[in-house]
């Protein structure tokens, strides 16, 4: 089926991609002059595992890349709204973006209806008023995305659902037609009831997050094994074991504006909400558990190991290194930071010379030079021993594989003090200590009791 994808940011690019793995020809639209030659180039401005191998494999042949709308709906039967929608200072998410495409479709008209799919995370009541505007001519469907950064095409290919909302049966069918080959319940909808699955999916993950830090806290204060405690919970069908991983708190582009956009929604309905506003105090207040398990840092050197919001991308929105690392330097302690994907994003993110939007982040390639902009105090180095060394603590945000096979008395010899603060649980404690190390982990440090 001929396809036009607007937007080439995270979601956009994964989108379209996909699509022209599973048959499809899929003109992508993108306005970044700049990003689409460098497409054009065979070069992915955002870093997600496989992708480069995907658009390597289709650009030129099933997938196009315009800057030209006209051009991308020439002969498109479907074009999918991937653009940004940001989140603003009320938690409304600013839906700017889309309103001008759509704007610029209704300009644009052609003879015959256009499916119109807004995978774009927005509030419920924005596919109703996509249809209003754009009126007869065009079938506006919603078509939420739940792809995970780092995993994003497994996730595309192995779905927990596909969730299409539409007015119209016909329109509902040929969305899911474009996941032919796809093996994953389909679940057809209402407008609203797509919009809110999404935001409540997001939501709901956000406050199991939170509760799991909360449970490995007291595990903490009891000298419990948190581990083996959310490992028993988890075994229990009706909750499950997926994220009851305790760590420094959830970030990224989605749980946090969604449960942010999803209270927003609540506010204008009258509808009090309790659970959420309190899922996000817990989550800030993990990021002040985590920096207490070093104890006082003034004067000393502290290593910080991963800077994404999470391994397997570069993305550092809401990331817990964005908060942690600026308390450290205002405690008085020097920072050294290393991540193999996310230095520049960090830097880009931290000195306010970068701004990225829903669904994109900036490219991977390159690094400030040391200390350009960089808050005093703060060094970014490309090598994770570089960081560790001469350090009298070791401070782990992120869990990328490299770090979790770090022999425990590698790390022993290269820092000057014994401490290690494993946010991510990423090593044994037994086989810490053994390597002389002090070790804290999140719901394994027993017998820690932070200050109040």
């Amino acid at each position: 089926m001929p396809i036009a994808v607007a937007g080439a940011g995270y979601v956009g690019l994964t989108t379209a991609a996909c699509l022209c793995e599973l048959g499809h020809q899929v003109t992508l639209l993108e306005i970044d002059v700049e990003r689409v030659a460098r497409l054009k180039r065979g070069e992915s401005p955002i870093f997600e595992p496989g992708l480069d191998a995907l658009l390597q494999r289709h650009l030129g042949r099933a997938l196009k890349v315009t800057t030209d709308l006209s051009e991308a709906l020439d002969g498109a039967e479907v074009l999918i709204a991937c653009v940004g929608t940001p989140p603003t200072a009320s938690g409304a998410p600013n839906l700017s973006a889309l309103w001008r495409l759509l704007g610029d479709l209704r300009r644009q008209r052609r003879s015959g209806e256009l499916t119109v799919v807004v995978k774009s995370t927005v509030p419920p009541g924005t596919n109703r008023r996509a249809q209003q505007r754009l009126g007869a001519g065009f079938a506006v469907v919603s078509n939420p995305e739940f792809l995970r950064e780092g995993t994003a095409i497994h996730d595309f290919f192995h779905p927990d659902r596909i969730v299409v909302g539409a007015a119209q049966p016909a329109a509902a069918r040929q969305v899911a037609a474009l996941y032919r080959g796809i093996d994953a319940p389909v679940v057809v909808t209402g407008w609203e009831e797509a919009e809110l699955i999404k935001y409540a999916s997001n939501a709901f993950l956000a406050v199991k997050l939170s509760f799991t830090n909360e449970v490995a806290a007291v595990a903490d204060s009891l000298g419990a094994d948190g581990l083996t405690v959310l490992r028993g919970v988890g075994l229990d069908r009706r909750i499950g074991p997926h994220f009851l991983a305790p760590g420094p708190g959830y970030g990224g582009s989605c749980l946090p504006k969604d449960l942010a956009a999803l209270r927003w929604t609540a506010r204008r309905r009258r509808v009090r909400l309790d659970l959420l506003p309190a899922a996000e105090r817990a989550n800030r207040r993990q990021r002040q558990r985590v920096l207490a398990k070093l104890g006082p840092v003034a004067g000393k050197r502290i290593a910080v190991w991963g800077l994404a919001f999470k391994a397997g991308t570069d993305d550092v929105r809401e990331s817990p290194a964005l908060e942690i690392i600026p308390a450290l330097l205002a405690h008085g302690a020097r920072v050294v930071a290393h991540d193999p994907e996310a230095r520049r994003t960090f830097a880009a993110a931290l000195t306010g010379t970068g701004v990225q939007r829903e669904g994109s982040a900036p490219a991977s390639t390159g690094v400030p030079a040391p200390g350009a902009g960089l808050p005093d105090g703060l060094t970014l180095v490309d090598d994770m021993w570089e960081a560790a060394r001469g350090a009298d603590a070791l401070l782990v945000l992120t869990e990328w594989p490299e770090y979790a096979a770090a022999p425990p008395e590698a790390i022993r010899t290269a820092l000057a003090g014994d401490l290690v603060v494993d946010a991510r649980n990423l090593f044994d404690p037994e086989v810490m200590a053994t390597a002389g190390l002090r070790y804290r982990g999140v719901g394994r440090d027993r017998g820690f009791h932070p200050p109040a």
